[in-house]
């Protein structure tokens, strides 16, 4: 009686394997464009949540200081904000991603609430983000701050 497989069937095995391991690659979804999105929206929500806790109006001056609670909200900065950090694991926006507008900065004042130049925006702040020809929309709404990722 055999008791232990043979090297034929040990290889036939790996072939098999390899093979439906191969066809489970090809078949899984390409979520990047996702994972780019919620990257983004959450270090937007890293500097509104700060701004929430620190109060960036300078009274003397009537006007908001800015730096740590605003935000460019492009590719490489928000990557170069990503580099800087001690975290071991980093992610990093793909170089497909694009982000249009692709020159927005937006502030946060204590409340939550963007503006842009000492100025509290009237309209919401549409961010589209794509990847592959595939487009994720985000809006940033302009008296609560509140973001809303938009179905399409």
């Amino acid at each position: 009686m055999k008791k232990a497989f043979s090297m034929i069937e040990l290889i036939f095995i790996i072939i098999i394997l390899g093979v439906l391991g191969a066809t489970i690659k090809m078949n899984m979804p390409d979520n990047r464009l996702l994972s780019d999105r919620n990257f983004i929206l959450q270090k937007i929500k890293e500097k509104q949540m700060y701004a929430l806790s620190y109060d960036n109006f300078d009274y003397k001056n009537s006007k908001f200081i800015d730096g740590r609670t605003c935000i460019a909200i492009n590719r490489d900065s928000i990557n170069s904000i990503e580099k800087k950090s001690k975290k071991t694991k980093r992610y990093l926006i793909s170089s497909k991603t694009t982000i249009s507008p692709d020159d927005l900065n937006i502030c946060f004042d204590n409340f939550g609430r963007p503006y842009k130049l000492n100025n509290f925006l009237k309209m919401p702040i549409e961010l589209n983000i794509s990847y592959k020809s595939k487009i994720k929309t985000v809006n940033i709404m302009p008296y609560s701050g509140q973001i809303i990722k938009i179905k399409k």
